[in-house]
């Protein structure tokens, strides 16, 4: 099996186990020396997904940054025009369906494999009305060393690990509900019906890249 079959089998189970590695923070508890990040919120999860998996969304994202933040003006340009330029609206696109609190995709099965493997451990809480809540995961050395070791080598997740790292760039710092509200604000996202796919806004991209550069992408 070459690398590019491994990398198709294990897609979602690598780029959940990326975002959990990469926007996780350091943890320690002497009770459990082996846990040494920590990830908090499954919905952060799957706002973060959204953006890695819609570059198109990521863009008008960063726009709207760069609305506000002169200094970061340039900057984002020539990330938008790459992201574009690459055409990784169409070739990087992984749809998503909207459910009651936007794009979500079922991945207990991609944590209860990542757990099975040892790469995370996780913990949660029961509400009064007996919802999971407060889930938290936690990183292994064990995953660590493996993602040191072999993980960010492979070539073909190159753009997933600098893609994680962009997003965490502009975006690290807001929790799951911050994100959600912020693609809320896209009409397109809301306005999708429950359990349909998350259509593409390319076009709102172009349009409002030229509005605030005065150029097409």
């Amino acid at each position: 099996m070459d690398e590019n079959e491994k990398i198709r089998i294990y897609k979602d189970r690598l780029r959940i186990f990326l975002i959990l590695y990469v926007f996780s923070e350091p943890y320690s508890d002497l009770n459990f020396p082996n846990l040494k990040r920590i990830f908090k919120s499954e919905q952060r999860i799957q706002k973060i997904d959204f953006l890695l998996r819609n570059p198109d969304y990521l863009s008008f994202e960063l726009i709207n940054i760069a609305k506000v933040d002169l200094p970061k003006q340039l900057e984002i340009k020539k990330i938008v025009k790459d992201i574009f330029g690459n055409k990784e609206p169409v070739i990087r696109r992984l749809e998503m369906e909207r459910f009651f609190f936007g794009a979500y995709e079922d991945i207990d099965n991609v944590i209860a494999f990542l757990k099975s493997v040892d790469f995370i451990d996780f913990s949660s809480k029961k509400s009064i009305d007996l919802k999971t809540i407060e889930k938290k995961y936690f990183i292994t050395q064990y995953a660590i060393d493996k993602f040191e070791s072999t993980i960010k080598s492979l070539s073909a997740l190159n753009w997933y690990v600098e893609r994680c790292g962009l997003i965490k760039n502009y975006f690290g710092d807001l929790t799951g509900s911050q994100l959600r509200i912020s693609q809320y604000q896209i009409e397109e996202y809301k306005n999708t019906c429950y359990r349909e796919y998350i259509g593409g806004i390319q076009d709102n991209v172009n349009a409002e890249f030229f509005n605030l550069y005065s150029e097409k992408l």
